[in-house]
């Protein structure tokens, strides 16, 4: 099962996603040199359902996501989509068919103020893609729509005429989920949407993705570092690191529940312990270089105080753990739990 959560099919089901980057760039680059983004990834998106994708900066949650639309190509692995009573293949998708997944799953950005053209009016920041989607209803009809989604984001409809840099962060960001919402998507997937903005904004962002998920049935991959923003809007979190997801459990009690060493010690860090719980101490990132077997072997070994010698030779599973339903599906990629057994 490892870790999805519904008896019925999910919208989006991710199986064994690898995404790796060569460094062969640049006059001194090292030849046959890889970054390993993304390892072996699988989890699943439920149909009105939300998924947290938490980690540390550079543990390949973006990359992941972006793998999902199509922005970057996959090394190996398989991406299903349902919609309709349909299975799409995400990565054998081709022209039109490629253009209609990509209005059912839109992508929210991290920074407004990137994704967002200033030259542009916010009518024209909204429509542009549907403009030139091949269903463009003509102007009036779009700017009904476009005035109907921006009041559905917080915003009003003579905002339309303004250009992005008259709003503050978070009015920026209200807009770029008013542009994904404008095609009338099935699945939002939400970027660090909170990362750049004050801590009461981010209330607000979150409150309005909250009521939008159960107005519209919408499903989400939320992206995020913060453990309590994920905890408080999905309704399950996959924690990843290094490329790989570690545990992927019901948000509601990860806190508690939580048995995998590094997700233990992520929830001290939101808590404000400096050395983590009173059985691990957090002793750092090491380099990218990881001696001793490479990737054949678990990625969090050096970092783990409970790391045996299987553990620097052999690479542990993601495995589920005993559960009462499927809704409390919980897995965990960990030596010590191979057994049905381990650490608390």
């Amino acid at each position: 099962m490892n870790g999805n959560p519904a008896d019925t099919l999910p919208v989006l089901e991710v199986s064994h996603l690898e995404k790796s980057f060569s460094l062969e760039a640049g006059l001194f680059s090292a030849f046959g040199k890889f970054v390993h983004a993304v390892r072996d990834v699988s989890f699943s998106v439920g149909a009105n359902s939300s998924l947290g994708l938490v980690g540390e900066s550079g543990c390949g949650k973006t990359t992941t996501a972006r793998l999902l639309v199509r922005m970057y190509t996959a090394g190996s692995g398989r991406v299903l989509f349902r919609s309709g009573g349909e299975t799409l293949d995400v990565f054998s998708l081709k022209g039109e068919a490629l253009k209609a997944y990509r209005r059912k799953v839109k992508y929210v950005f991290q920074d407004p103020a990137r994704s967002l053209n200033p030259r542009m009016r916010i009518f024209d920041v909204l429509t542009d893609g549907w403009r030139w989607s091949g269903l463009w209803p003509g102007k009036e009809k779009a700017r009904e729509a476009a005035a109907a989604v921006l009041e559905e984001a917080g915003l009003s409809a003579g905002d339309l005429d303004r250009r992005p840099g008259e709003f503050s962060g978070g009015q920026r960001q209200r807009i770029s989920i008013a542009r994904g919402l404008l095609m009338e998507p099935e699945l939002l997937i939400c970027d660090e949407v909170i990362s750049a903005l004050d801590v009461s904004i981010q209330g607000q962002i979150l409150n309005l993705l909250l009521d939008l998920k159960e107005k519209r049935g919408l499903s989400f991959l939320f992206i995020t570092h913060d453990l309590r923003a994920a905890g408080y809007f999905c309704d399950r979190i996959a924690v990843m690191y290094r490329g790989e997801i570690l545990e992927n459990a019901p948000a509601r009690d990860l806190y508690r529940t939580a048995v995998h060493p590094y997700t233990k010690m992520l929830f001290a860090s939101a808590a404000g312990k400096e050395n983590g719980t009173e059985d691990f101490v957090f002793s750092g990132e090491r380099g990218a270089e990881i001696p001793g077997g490479g990737s054949a072997r678990c990625l969090f070994a050096e970092r783990c105080p409970y790391a045996a010698e299987r553990c620097f030779r052999e690479k542990p599973a993601l495995r589920d753990l005993p559960a009462e339903s499927a809704a409390q599906a919980h897995a965990v990629r960990c030596h010590l739990f191979s057994a049905g057994n381990g650490i608390r």
